[in-house]
């Protein structure tokens, strides 16, 4: 999903944050309702490359 830009990243928040809201949990955590990662959520192992990928995309603003 997160290939095809910020705009369908949005909905899978708000889809995934729905879905866990009928279990109790309050939110992923990993995407914000804007529509960007929040790498600070990944694993250590991974959060490198993730963020590479992601700024790439435009998917977190650069900082």
């Amino acid at each position: 999903m997160a290939d095809h830009g910020r705009s369908m990243l949005q909905a899978a928040a708000v889809l995934a944050d729905e879905l866990l809201h009928a279990y109790g949990i309050p939110e992923t955590g990993l995407i914000t309702a804007d529509g960007q990662l929040r790498t600070m959520g990944f694993t250590d192992r991974n959060r490198g490359a993730l963020t590479v990928w992601a700024r790439e995309h435009g998917l977190i603003d650069a900082t």
